[in-house]
C-alpha cells in the first residue's frame, strides 16, 4: 500500500510537470524519471470552399461556394520517459462550425461547436541498439504515418476501405496535416542497419465506420537510402472481427448470384448480379452457379517509392525535403466480386508528386496528384448501414452524372517556420474532402468532386505555446 508521503510526492510530480516547475526534493525522490515534457500548441484555420457540391442538399438550393472553413484548436500533450519506457498523453479541443442545409438547417447547423479529442494516449517500450538492430512496442492511441512524402493525398493503406474502396483525406473536422491514420491498437517496430530498414507490424482497431471494434492485422516495410526510398505493405482489413455476421448482410439486397438458362431458341443465357434483380431476367433458368454475399472485409496492398535528388542542389539553398519525386499505389481489395467489384483496375488509386525547391523561402512546397478510376463515389450505405454496396450520385434532374468525372485529384501544400513559436501553413486542393454536419454525420461523397471546378483553400497560423 502506498504511504501518505509517496502519494504527496506523486501528486507534486504531476502538478509540477503540468506547470513546468518541479521542486528539487521531488526531483530527488523521482530520479528514475529521465525526462518529462509538456507541449502546448494552438492554431487557427481560415479558408473557404471556393466551389463544391453540397451533399446535404441534393437539389443544390444552398450553394456552398465560399463556404467558410474556420477552425480553432488548442492541444496539450504530456510526455514522460523512464529509461526505455515512455508514455505520451494529450487532450485537444476543436472549435468548429458545421455546414449543411444553410438557412433551412436547424440550430445544430448554425452555431459554433466544440469537439474534445484525444490526439495521443499511448505507452511505448524500446529495445535494442539503434546503431544496428532496435525496436519498440507501442500500445494505445497514436498517429501512424508510413509515407513521409504524403502531405495530403496518399496513405491509402490505413485511410481507405476495400468494399467499397472509399478514400479519405480528413475525418470531417481537421483539414490540414492529416495525411496519416489516427490509430488505436498495437504497433511493433523493428529497425535494422542503423534505421535504414524498418518493419512495422500493426494490429489496429476500427473506430470510425460500423461495425466498430474489428481488428485489422497489417505490415509494412521501408528501405531508406541517400537517393531512393521504397516501401510496401498490406492490411487484412477487418480479418479479426468482433461479430463476423455484421460484415456481410444475408438479405436479398446484399446477395449476388450467377444464373444460367436457355431461351426459346435453345441459346444459353447467363446473368450475374444481385439475386433479387436478375432472378426473373433469365429465360428457363437451369442452375445457379453462385449464391453469396458482398462483404466489407478485404485485403489492401500498397507500394511506394521516392527519388531524393535534393543533394544535387547547393547546400546553402537546399531544404531537407527539396526535390523529392515520389509516388504511391494501392490495391483496395484483392478479390473480385460480381457487379460492383469486377475490375481490380477500378480499385487502384495512384498518388504522385514532387517537393519543389524554394531556396529556403519555404520549409516545404509539395504538389500532389491522384488518379482513382473507381466509378463509385457515394458511400451512403457503407457509412450509414455498413453495407458493401456503393452508389452513384443522382443530379436534381434524376440523371446519373459521368461516373468517372471525379477520377483526378490535386493538392498544393506549403509550410514556413517563422521562429520557434510560430509556423504558417497553406493548402489548396481538390481532393477526397468531406465535412461533418452538426449531428456528426460525414458527407458520404467528397465535396470537391470535379478537379477542374471544385476546390478549397486553408491557411493556418500555428503557435507553439510551450
Amino acid at each position: 500500500m502506498m504511504t501518505a508521503k509517496p502519494r504527496v510526492a506523486t501528486l507534486a510530480l504531476l502538478l509540477g510537470s503540468l506547470s513546468g516547475w518541479l521542486p528539487p526534493k521531488v526531483h530527488a525522490q523521482f530520479e528514475g524519471i529521465d525526462k518529462h515534457k509538456l507541449t502546448v500548441k494552438a492554431y487557427v484555420d481560415y479558408g473557404h470552399v471556393v466551389n463544391g457540391y453540397n451533399y446535404y442538399d441534393p437539389d443544390q438550393k444552398y450553394d456552398i461556394s465560399w463556404l467558410p472553413l474556420n477552425r480553432l484548436n488548442v492541444s496539450v500533450t504530456q510526455d514522460v520517459a523512464i529509461g526505455r519506457f515512455d508514455v505520451s498523453a494529450g487532450l485537444s479541443g476543436l472549435i468548429w462550425w458545421p455546414y449543411g442545409l444553410g438557412k433551412d438547417a436547424d440550430l445544430t447547423e448554425k452555431v459554433m461547436q466544440v469537439k474534445p479529442m484525444v490526439p495521443v494516449a499511448r505507452a511505448r517500450w524500446q529495445f535494442g541498439d539503434p546503431a544496428s538492430t532496435a525496436g519498440s512496442v507501442m500500445l494505445g492511441t497514436f498517429n501512424y504515418k508510413y509515407n513521409p512524402d504524403a502531405k495530403n493525398l496518399g496513405e491509402y493503406l490505413y485511410r481507405s476501405g476495400t468494399y467499397p474502396g472509399l478514400i479519405w483525406t480528413g475525418e470531417g473536422w481537421l483539414m490540414m496535416n492529416r495525411a496519416g491514420n489516427n490509430s488505436h491498437g498495437l504497433m511493433a517496430t523493428i529497425t535494422q542497419f542503423g534505421g535504414s530498414v524498418k518493419h512495422n507490424f500493426s494490429l489496429l482497431m476500427e473506430t470510425v465506420t460500423y461495425p466498430t471494434g474489428d481488428f485489422s492485422p497489417g505490415y509494412d516495410v521501408s528501405l531508406t537510402s541517400k537517393w531512393l526510398d521504397v516501401g510496401a505493405g498490406g492490411v487484412f482489413y477487418r480479418y479479426l472481427p468482433l461479430r463476423p455476421s455484421l460484415l456481410e448482410a444475408k438479405d436479398a439486397e446484399n446477395t449476388y448470384a450467377t444464373i444460367h438458362g436457355t431461351n426459346s431458341a435453345g441459346v444459353d443465357t447467363v446473368a450475374t448480379g444481385r439475386l433479387s434483380e436478375i432472378q426473373n431476367t433469365v429465360a428457363n433458368p437451369t442452375e445457379t452457379d453462385t449464391l453469396d454475399h458482398w462483404t466489407v472485409q478485404g485485403i489492401k496492398l500498397m507500394a511506394r517509392a521516392a527519388l531524393n535528388l535534393g543533394s544535387l542542389l547547393p547546400e546553402n539553398i537546399r531544404g531537407p525535403e527539396d526535390l523529392r519525386i515520389f509516388a504511391e499505389i494501392a490495391l483496395l481489395g484483392v478479390k473480385n466480386y460480381p457487379l460492383y467489384y469486377e475490375k481490380r483496375s477500378e480499385r487502384i488509386p495512384v498518388m504522385f508528386g514532387i517537393t519543389l525547391p524554394t531556396a529556403k523561402l519555404l520549409d516545404v512546397f509539395t504538389i500532389q496528384g491522384e488518379y482513382y478510376g473507381s466509378p463509385y463515389s457515394d458511400g451512403l450505405k457503407y457509412i450509414s448501414e455498413s453495407r458493401p454496396i456503393p452508389q452513384t450520385r443522382s443530379t436534381p434532374s434524376g440523371q446519373t452524372p459521368p461516373t468517372h468525372g471525379d477520377d483526378l485529384k490535386w493538392s498544393i501544400y506549403g509550410k514556413k517556420t517563422i521562429n520557434t513559436l510560430c509556423n504558417i501553413y497553406a493548402q489548396a486542393a481538390s481532393d477526397q474532402f468531406r465535412l461533418t454536419d452538426g449531428k456528426y454525420n460525414p458527407s458520404t461523397i467528397p465535396l470537391t468532386t470535379s478537379w477542374k471546378h471544385d476546390w478549397y483553400y486553408v491557411l493556418r497560423l500555428e503557435f507553439n505555446l510551450r
